[in-house]
């Protein structure tokens, strides 16, 4: 019996039902190749640029509270522009809207290089907050416009390659970010970030795309709430959303926030910091090469269950562990989270047509990170109220917790409808 993935009649048609035997290699779809390598120089400046402006701030005298404002900018500019971002994703040519998101980050970042000297401290998470919107338009395009260069059966090799350069270039990132503050300054961290969006804009220019087909045009508002309800009517999508939400909040944010801090005090200053983080990326990279090519039938269980392990990440700075054993939970944070992700973001790809992608998309995003902002804003006060080590052992027990309660929503162990289903 075939098993029913919640595909769209007319991807199947494009995929057949076997799909493997008419995908091919990634290496023969070059415009897949190409949105890859642009997503691969925007991931270096997106891991720079918030390593640099943490150890900025660092440097300038600033504690926890300072580091979760700057690093809040961007997630509060996540939350406020992605809807809109995928609005515009399935209203606009995707590859326009990457271009533009690109060379205005490009440009921006240049312009901060220039002007840090002058430029208060206060008003850094502005910066981050405008980078973030650039990210906000591009993040739902380019995950939307992945099932229009490749067939159904390369998904997930797809995902797994485009998070495999990710994933690469943020180990980079990390470690060029600390290396440029540390030995010769932020602003040179910056222009690196600048010309990696540049980059980024110049993979994507070749590649052609159509304008997104849909029916007649509603209002911005009302095409949202047709993404709204397509989600609605999964409650297995509603649930996962929920938790990596609840993740975020609880783990991301206090574990983000205080490693800096941690790293300076237990650990010997800021290039702690940078490999910290730098072995998250090289943990993810296994978890990359295995989703791109096991494609279990419980993937939900699978990635549910591993993602209890993410709570090892804000647990291991409770103590904190030695950074030997740091590093190996850092690594295992990295290896569930891409596991995870892949599975994901091609059940998606599946779940919903190409007119409704780029607004799942975004309100994916939008779940994801609503509480961010206050999980970065609520560190500092939290850290004064109950200390260090019980902010991140909390925050290690919601992971860990919410996790396993996901798996009681019909079909979150599949991560896709139940048979019969449309």
């Amino acid at each position: 019996m075939k098993e029913d993935t919640g595909l769209p009649q007319s991807r199947l048609d494009e995929g057949g039902a076997d799909g493997a035997a008419t995908g091919g290699k990634l290496r023969n779809h070059p415009q897949f190749v190409r949105l890859w390598l642009g997503q691969a120089g925007g991931a270096v400046g997106d891991q720079v640029l918030p390593v640099a402006l943490s150890l900025y701030v660092l440097h300038r005298g600033g504690g926890a509270g300072e580091v979760g404002l700057v690093l809040s900018g961007r997630a509060v500019s996540l939350v406020v522009c992605l809807l809109a971002g995928g609005v515009i994703a399935d209203r606009m040519r995707r590859t326009r809207i990457l271009i533009a998101a690109d060379g205005f980050r490009s440009a921006l970042l240049l312009a901060t290089t220039l002007l840090l000297p002058v430029l208060p401290m206060g008003l850094l998470p502005l910066v981050t907050a405008l980078v973030g919107a650039g990210e906000a338009l591009s993040r739902p395009a380019s995950r939307s416009l992945m099932p229009r260069l490749l067939p159904d059966a390369l998904l997930e090799r797809g995902n797994a390659l485009v998070s495999a350069a990710q994933r690469t270039s943020a180990v980079l990132g990390a470690l060029v970010g600390v290396a440029a503050v540390s030995l010769i300054g932020v602003r040179p961290a910056l222009l690196v970030t600048s010309v990696m969006f540049a980059l980024a804009v110049l993979a994507v220019l070749r590649i052609p795309d159509a304008r997104p087909v849909a029916g007649p045009r509603a209002r911005v508002l009302g095409d949202a709430a047709a993404g709204l309800r397509a989600i609605r009517r999964r409650p297995w999508v509603m649930a996962v959303m929920g938790t990596v939400c609840l993740h975020l909040f609880a783990g991301s944010a206090t574990a983000l926030t205080l490693l800096p801090v941690v790293a300076r005090r237990e650990f010997g200053g800021d290039v702690a910091y940078g490999v910290v983080l730098a072995a998250m990326g090289f943990g993810a990279l296994p978890a990359i090469a295995l989703a791109g090519r096991w494609r279990p039938r419980a993937r939900g269980t699978v990635s549910m269950v591993a993602l209890t392990g993410y709570a090892l990440v804000p647990l291991s700075l409770a103590g904190p562990l030695p950074l030997p054993a740091v590093l190996v939970c850092f690594a295992l944070g990295g290896f569930v989270v891409e596991l995870y992700f892949i599975y994901w973001v091609s059940s998606l790809q599946r779940a919903f047509p190409d007119e409704l992608l780029g607004k799942v998309f975004a309100l994916d995003q939008l779940g994801a990170f609503a509480l961010l902002p206050v999980g970065y804003v609520l560190v500092g006060p939290m850290v004064s109220l109950v200390g260090a080590r019980a902010t991140l052992t909390g925050g290690g027990v919601v992971v860990a917790a919410s996790s396993l309660l996901c798996l009681a929503v019909p079909g979150v162990a599949r991560l896709a409808d139940a048979p019969g289903r449309g």
